[in-house]
This record gives C-alpha cells, sequence and structure tokens, in this order.
C-alpha cells in the first residue's frame, strides 16, 4: 500500500465540514487513529476495497477544494507576511496572526 500523504491533514483541517459525515469518519479513523483498511472497514460496515477507494476521493475532494478556493495557500502567505513584519513589528505581527488563527 502506499504511503501516508500528511499534507492532506492540513487540507482536511480546513475544509473537513465540506465532506460527509461518512467521509469525515473513514478519514480520522484512517489518519487520527491510524486503523488500517481492514479495521475501519469493519467499523463502518463495508469493504476494504470500499474505504481505501473512500479514504481516496475524501483526498482527492480535499486537494479539489484547495484548488479552487485556496484558503491553505492564503493562511501560508499571511503567515509569510506576519514573520516579515514581526522583525519590524512584533505587535502587528501578533494582531495579523491573531486574525489568521
Amino acid at each position: 500500500m502506499k504511503e501516508k500523504d500528511f499534507s492532506v491533514c492540513l487540507l482536511y483541517d480546513i475544509y473537513s465540514p465540506l465532506l460527509s459525515e461518512k467521509k469525515r469518519t473513514a478519514f480520522e479513523l484512517s489518519y487520527w487513529q491510524d486503523l488500517s483498511l481492514s479495521e475501519i472497514a469493519e467499523h463502518t460496515g463495508t469493504t476494504r476495497q470500499g474505504v481505501r477507494e473512500l479514504i481516496r476521493r475524501t483526498c482527492e475532494e480535499l486537494y479539489t477544494f484547495e484548488e479552487a478556493l485556496h484558503i491553505k495557500k492564503m493562511q501560508d502567505e499571511l503567515n509569510n507576511l506576519a514573520e516579515d513584519l514581526s522583525k519590524n513589528n512584533p505587535e502587528i505581527s501578533d494582531k495579523i496572526k491573531s486574525l489568521i488563527n
């Protein structure tokens, strides 16, 4: 089986409310609880292949959301800007970081 791409976890934090409950459950069991496909299949009452496909589609959907909305990209750019500003004015940097997070 292919290695998990944990960069998708950052996208999950942003876009999980847009996913169905079934997709959120499968993703969380796989990434947060590190359950095997068999364990997730048993928990959700589906097949290993069904779980694998559901997780693959979920990750694909998260990347599609980011391609369309660019929220993570904007957060990254704002964090970089806040870091640059902190060199000159830490107070402004703290205000920006509180707005981002």
